[in-house]
């Protein structure tokens, strides 16, 4: 029974760990791509934009543990009837949001002195924020990973292409931001055609109790964990220079590594652990995922450690000593970031959501001790470090 469940949970986590983190490793070549063809000031305005589309972000992620909770275990008539109809809500929600952010940009793109034809574009992302995540979740749900992987994989490749031929004809920042764009977008399309079996079967209608109730706390947890590990690089464009932002996004984004390349195992253990009503086979679940989440940060925070100025320089192209010597700080702080995570994930999968709401008050906090401690590099990344250990410790406490 145990090797069964270790075999099952290493399995999922297995096959999205590959397809996943061949999808990162595309999305990092394109910020390699990007970081060494954009002046290092733009390449800083484009981590800032990134920030804000991992912000908008939340309703994709929110949306698809909701999706995958409640089509686990489904039919495929009853999966068939929930996709049409979130679909048609989320375009109507996605609709009125995007014209509250067109409003909301133009006092942001002073703040963050970026130009707002340009902030406002990256907002057509909120349509692909909820639509997207609906037919993913519903793949994740039905435990169809490689499918998952597939989908994400060719988002990032038409990303990919896309911003290198754009930026090469001059577009620059604007070309990163279109490519993005279109590379969601195609990922909707196709999203559509691989669940094409579902929407061929009779549509019956679903009964989802509690979705409603459950879905609140889970945007608000799914948001608390994005904006924490997002606004980082905002906070910094506030604060320092543009060269300087440039060289903390830098930073940043070689950090994020950790928190995106271990996330397929929360999402992996995330179906399983909601499939199941025995609370013992539950705490293995979590105990394994914790033991490989673990074992890769490890390994990840080693290399940061010992090679941290390779890793710039792969990165980038160009050697940065400002952020030689702190690259490790956001490294752990990313680290711990990812832990928090895994814990929110595993209890939302047993519908704990009780102390979800509470968990924006970290958020504050670390924007607080982020914009105190912003004389330099080096205090602002270990403002990022105590903030992650006390949003650990909150996260844990909170759902116990």
């Amino acid at each position: 029974m145990k090797k069964k469940l270790f075999n099952t949970i290493l399995g999922g986590s297995l096959l999205l760990l590959i397809t996943i983190n061949i999808f990162f490793v595309l999305n990092y070549f394109f910020h390699f791509a990007m970081a060494r063809m954009l002046p290092i000031e733009q390449y800083g305005i484009l981590v800032t934009l990134y920030s804000i589309i991992y912000i908008l972000a939340v309703f994709t992620e929110s949306i698809q543990l909701v999706i995958t909770k409640y089509t686990t275990g489904k039919n495929e008539g009853e999966i068939k009837n929930l996709v049409k109809k979130s679909s048609a809500k989320s375009f109507k929600i996605s609709l009125l949001l995007f014209f509250v952010y067109l409003i909301i940009s133009i006092p942001l793109s002073i703040v963050l002195k970026i130009e707002y034809p340009l902030v406002a574009l990256t907002g057509v992302i909120i349509f692909s924020s909820f639509l997207l995540p609906i037919t993913r979740g519903a793949l994740q749900g039905q435990k169809r990973f490689g499918t998952l992987g597939f989908n994400m994989i060719s988002e990032a490749l038409i990303k990919l292409s896309s911003a290198i031929f754009l930026v090469l004809i001059g577009w620059m920042v604007y070309g990163a931001v279109i490519a993005t764009l279109l590379g969601t977008y195609f990922s909707l399309l196709i999203s559509f055609v691989s669940l094409k079996d579902i929407f061929k079967t009779k549509e019956i209608k679903s009964k989802n109790i509690g979705i409603y109730a459950y879905s609140a706390p889970v945007f608000v947890a799914i948001i608390a964990v994005i904006v924490f590990y997002s606004i980082d690089v905002i906070i910094a464009k506030i604060f320092f220079s543009a060269e300087i932002a440039g060289y903390y996004a830098v930073a940043s984004m070689i950090s994020k590594v950790i928190f995106f390349g271990t996330q397929p195992i929360s999402k992996a253990i995330f179906p399983i652990s909601s499939e199941s009503k025995d609370g013992e086979r539950r705490k293995k679940i979590f105990k394994y995922a914790l033991l490989f989440l673990g074992g890769l940060i490890i390994a990840g925070l080693l290399v940061v450690y010992l090679f941290p100025g390779l890793l710039i320089k792969i990165f980038s192209g160009r050697d940065i000593p400002q952020i030689t010597n702190i690259l490790i700080l956001p490294a752990i702080a990313t680290s711990l970031i990812s832990l928090a995570n895994l814990n929110i994930l595993y209890k939302l999968s047993q519908g704990k959501v009780r102390g979800c709401f509470y968990l924006p008050i970290f958020i504050i906090i670390e924007v607080i001790l982020m914009s105190i401690f912003s004389s330099n590099l080096t205090s602002f990344s270990l403002a990022f470090v105590l903030s992650s250990i006390i949003f650990l410790i909150g996260s844990i406490i909170l759902h116990k």
